[in-house]
């Protein structure tokens, strides 16, 4: 071997291989991780650009070492969450079954149906409350009306709705409020 920095970087590492890797063990965990972050080392210092004397070449490999360890980390997280996406799409899908599908295909129809019945203002009304999450304040500003016939259009709206659901055959248990700021 040449004199040169990089190689001398090398040499000491091939020779004093057992002490870097129990060093190395601290850090990362296990004696295999810090041999492979050494053995990765070594390969880094082969394109290391090093132009001078190093001072202390224990701690300069143990640094680099420390560097390759993080990253092999990093890259295994990334691979174990990928892992784990794969593992989840592999689990099937319960709730997707034909006849609960067939079942809230029927309860939207129902909902169409019952909103259909409404008169435009009511539904209009509705849907900015409980789609659009604007505050009572805010439709009543939109449609240039009291904020207490916005409430009471709002309240007609909805025991309609549950009225025509309930006519279906559905039954929302607790649904008759839902998330809304006034």
């Amino acid at each position: 071997m040449s004199d040169s920095p990089r190689s001398q970087l090398k040499q000491i590492l091939a020779e004093r291989y057992a002490y870097l890797v129990r060093r190395l063990e601290r850090v990362t965990g296990s004696k295999e991780r810090a041999s492979d972050a050494l053995h990765e080392t070594w390969l880094r210092l082969e394109n290391a650009n090093v132009s001078a004397q190093v001072a202390n070449a224990d701690a300069y490999i143990l640094g680099m070492a420390n560097n390759v360890a993080i990253d092999q980390h990093r890259r295994e997280r990334r691979h174990l969450h990928d892992d784990d996406v794969e593992t989840l799409l592999e689990v099937p899908d319960e709730l997707a079954n034909p006849e609960r599908i067939v079942a809230a295909r029927r309860k939207v129809e129902a909902l169409k149906d019952a909103l259909r019945g409404l008169t435009p203002r009511r539904r209009d009304i509705l849907l900015a409350a409980r789609v659009d999450g604007l505050l009572n304040r805010e439709i009543a500003e939109r449609f240039g009306i009291s904020l207490r016939l916005v409430e009471s259009e709002l309240s007609a709206a909805m025991k309609h709705c549950m009225q025509c659901m309930q006519d279906m055959g559905d039954t929302f248990p607790g649904s008759k409020g839902g998330p809304r700021k006034f």
